[in-house]
């Protein structure tokens, strides 16, 4: 993931949720950014999809990085 990508996903991020903390995540020397999510304090993702329903449920964490 380029950095310009990354910034609009994180604008789109701040947008919607605030200005929420950076959690968690794994980066690697030879694999690059490929995902960011947001999490709610179970550790579901909310956003970009719900794949679980769980959206609202419970309060926010914050941005993944993976």
């Amino acid at each position: 993931m380029k950095i310009s990508q990354a910034i609009a996903i994180l604008t789109t991020i701040q947008k919607s949720f605030g200005d929420i903390a950076i959690t968690g995540g794994t980066l690697a020397h030879d694999q690059p950014l490929a995902r960011i999510t947001v999490t709610d304090t179970q550790g579901m993702q909310v956003w970009p999809r719900d794949p679980n329903g769980v959206a609202g449920d419970h309060p926010i964490d914050g941005v993944f990085l993976d």
